[in-house]
């Protein structure tokens, strides 16, 4: 069983190593000019993260649907645990630098809990 200590400068690590920043992007019901319904993103601030960009091998099924995943992205604990599957992320910065067109990602099914991370799968959407 780790220690609290130990636990913590795990997750320290963790966090020093997400050398990228993004936005979250939550899901917000809105209606259209005719009565539709629509969903409109709100971003958050940004944040670091650790984005992994996909493999021609990586892909898998999420909840029996069988899914072409884009990227991974590791998101510290406090950033990761409202993340839902409605929910986009924007990916700002990669390796400190700024990315001009920013990478909007939707989220793949349930973020991944770790001890020292959430692991977030991820498809491009724009």
């Amino acid at each position: 069983m780790l220690t609290a200590a130990e636990l913590a400068s795990m997750q320290s690590t963790q966090a020093a190593a997400m050398m990228d920043a993004c936005k979250l992007l939550a899901p917000m019901a809105v209606d259209g000019d005719f009565g539709q319904e629509s969903i409109s993103y709100t971003a958050g601030s940004e944040i670091p993260c650790g984005f992994e960009p996909g493999t021609a091998a990586r892909g898998g099924s999420v909840a029996g649907l069988v899914v072409e995943l884009s990227a991974r992205l590791r998101l510290r604990l406090s950033d990761g645990a409202a993340v839902t599957p409605d929910h986009r992320i924007e990916v700002t910065k990669r390796l400190g630098t700024t990315l001009s067109p920013t990478e909007v990602y939707q989220v793949v099914g349930w973020p991944k809990r770790g001890a020292t991370c959430f692991v977030v799968e991820v498809r491009r959407v724009q």
